[in-house]
């Protein structure tokens, strides 16, 4: 409350003792002007709640009168203090509703001329002062300035708060994506949330430190789960976001969008699928090589299928590259990946020496070796494709 409210006080008791009698007169004009002029106010005062409305008008009346008059014995005691935070919760009140700001300003501005207008007429019918009345004027005016600040305050952090309640109905929607909760738990999140579902989403996976610029080249719905939801890496240190796709906006787009974000972009999927999407973008972001631009898990699809079982995989591996086992791990090493290239090239000696940037006598030695160790292996289908695979 503005200090200047607990000096003395303005009115002398006779004109504060009029001034009180015309409370009740001043509060129902207010009462029946208001809805009459801001019809946005209409059901408000007219509904269930028109007698909290009545009594909190009341109230900031009688404040006034407290701070204009003093307080006086046999008067009802006005915490001043409670009726600046009536004023706040009206503020929070009209956010909740779904109102501006503007609404309740006007309200405030209209009460003001309609109490100035009682006030000053019961003054100067009992002898106030022209420079008293006009010095009750700039106090009442800058007692209703108060009280709309701290509407406004209300306004504003009821605002931040349901932003906020949003934000954290967001994180559980993106989270119970994540998850595979039911659908209908979904769609009640999805709901509460005030979030309009797309047809389609991708996943994208990238470290968490980069998520915040990518939001912003992203459309205004994506989801982020509050919490690293990665199976297997509660510390991983990677965000997943979930990106609607349009038909302004398609996968291809996004892609495009994110060049210079190290990333793994999933495949497109119904947005209540979502899940599969972000279950490839990580498991792409974990297997494959990441170059300046994001990864495209539709380029990856044979990558994605070997490592799509990593126990196996390595068990696989081990049974199909066992007969070098008895090898020296650097002469193993030269060795595999020789083999490797000589099978992606299709045995074409030149490319493979090409490829691994060797002279092509060296690639003759190493597969004369590396065929003294396999013998029949390389001719038979069978070993050739379990071979592929463990070197892949």
């Amino acid at each position: 409350m503005n200090p200047e409210w607990h000096r003395e006080p303005l009115v002398p008791t006779d004109i504060a003792d009029a001034l009180h009698a015309e409370l009740r007169a001043t509060a129902e004009d207010i009462l029946e002007t208001v809805p009459r002029q801001l019809p946005v106010f209409a059901d408000l005062i007219a509904g269930d709640l028109g007698e909290q409305a009545a009594a909190a008008i009341k109230t900031m009346l009688a404040g006034f009168l407290v701070v204009a008059c003093g307080p006086r014995p046999g008067r009802r005691a006005v915490d001043l203090a409670a009726v600046q935070q009536a004023a706040y919760e009206l503020g929070r009140f009209e956010a909740q509703s779904g109102r501006s700001i503007d609404a309740m300003n006007a309200a405030f501005r209209l009460g003001a001329r309609i109490g100035w207008r009682h006030w000053s007429a019961t003054s100067q019918a009992h002898g106030m002062s022209t420079s008293d009345i006009a010095r009750l004027a700039e106090l009442n005016f800058d007692y209703i300035d108060n009280l709309a600040d701290a509407s406004v305050s209300g306004h504003a952090d009821e605002l931040a708060s349901a932003g906020q309640r949003r934000q954290r109905l967001r994180e559980q929607l993106a989270e119970q994506l994540l998850l595979g909760a039911a659908s209908e738990e979904v769609l009640a999140t999805a709901l509460l949330a005030g979030w309009q579902a797309p047809d389609s989403m991708v996943a994208v996976v990238l470290p968490r430190a980069d998520a915040r610029n990518a939001i912003p080249l992203l459309d205004h719905r994506t989801l982020q789960a509050g919490e690293d939801l990665l199976s297997g890496s509660p510390r991983s240190g990677l965000a997943v976001l979930l990106v609607p796709v349009t038909a302004a906006v398609p996968r291809g787009d996004l892609i495009r969008r994110l060049a210079d974000i190290h990333a793994a972009v999933g495949p497109e999927q119904p947005w209540l699928d979502v899940q599969y999407s972000a279950t490839l973008a990580a498991r792409a972001w974990g297997c494959c090589e990441r170059g300046s631009s994001p990864i495209d898990t539709e380029n990856v699809l044979a990558a994605l299928v070997i490592h799509a079982d990593p126990r196996t995989r390595e068990r696989q591996r081990a049974a199909a590259l066992e007969p070098f086992a008895h090898l020296r791990p650097d002469t193993r090493a030269r060795y595999e990946e020789t083999l490797h290239a000589w099978l992606l090239h299709q045995g074409r000696r030149e490319d493979v020496a090409r490829y691994l940037v060797l002279h092509p006598q060296t690639v003759r030695y190493r597969m004369d070796r590396i065929r003294e160790i396999l013998g029949e292996d390389l001719t038979d289908p069978q070993r050739v494709l379990d071979l592929t695979i463990a070197l892949a």
